[in-house]
């Protein structure tokens, strides 16, 4: 039962959650000028517009949200990772 008409791929629902991107910006970004509507002044809206210009920078050398906020997490988590529990480890190895 193939429509002729539908040329999408199979798959095509796979895309459905990726992030949407207006100019290489990620859309929940101009989210904020909505804070200008709130407090309509010119500093306002020069400080949107440089906070989306950063990140739209960052974004170009390879450093998107998601990667800054796994580096965050991995800086706070610490390098030693462990796959035994606390009580086991503190009980047993004596750490």
């Amino acid at each position: 039962m193939t429509d002729s008409t539908n040329k999408r791929s199979p798959g095509f629902w796979r895309d459905s959650s990726r992030l949407l991107h207006i100019h290489g910006i990620p859309a929940p970004l101009f989210g904020l000028y909505i804070a200008w509507f709130r407090f309509p002044s010119w500093t306002t809206i020069y400080v949107v517009t440089g906070v989306i210009a950063v990140f739209r920078l960052l974004s170009h050398f390879g450093w998107t949200l998601k990667v800054l906020t796994g580096r965050v997490l991995y800086w706070v988590r610490g390098s030693r990772l462990s796959g035994r529990p606390w009580w086991y480890r503190r009980f047993t190895e004596g750490d």
